[in-house]
């Protein structure tokens, strides 16, 4: 196994799951991206999300800007950010990045076939993955679960707590060690 993606419910604590076992790694430098919520750009939006580098600040502006969240509930998916700044994201990671996080992998996703194709080629590739992925069913998030150097965790209330140590025990046998500087 290289890839590992967590799955659960929204609010459940996915993303703190990652810190924490981040934070139980010697350092590490990663790679990859994550999508966040924040105040809009987009007129009459209730929220917008932006599609940002791991490792350095990313502006939220209409470049990064992978989504939009409106107050009746409807998402407006921008595939083109997904298939310009996700693929760059993905294409060129930092030199020494050892690990490559994927913070969320969704349906937003759906109409960014570049940006698809780029997932599944890291998967591919040589640096592990640290994700998470959304509890949906699609031909690209099925595609995602059912690779085989990928393994789904689910994140519950009674398992978030023990995962971290769990997780950077078997990210620590897929990083090489001359990464940590140790």
């Amino acid at each position: 196994m290289n890839n590992i993606f967590l799955m659960g419910e929204v609010g459940i604590g996915k993303s703190a799951v990652i810190s924490k076992t981040l934070a139980l790694l010697p350092a590490v430098v990663c790679g990859g991206f994550r999508t966040v919520s924040a105040a809009p750009v987009t007129e009459g939006a209730m929220l917008d999300v932006f599609i940002e580098k791991v490792w350095e600040a990313t502006p939220h502006d209409f470049a990064n800007l992978a989504g939009t969240r409106w107050g009746d509930r409807r998402v407006t998916p921008y595939p083109a950010a997904f298939d310009t700044v996700g693929v760059s994201i993905l294409a060129f990671p930092p030199a020494d990045a050892a690990l490559l996080l994927m913070d969320e992998l969704g349906v937003m996703e759906d109409g960014a076939e570049l940006f698809r194709q780029a997932v599944m080629a890291v998967l591919d590739g040589p640096l592990p993955v640290l994700g998470v992925i959304k509890p949906k069913h699609s031909g690209f998030l099925d595609a995602v679960r059912a690779h085989p150097r990928s393994a789904v965790i689910d994140v519950t209330e009674n398992n978030r707590d023990e995962l971290p140590a769990r997780l950077a025990g078997l990210l620590i046998e897929d990083i090489p060690h001359d990464a940590f500087g140790l």
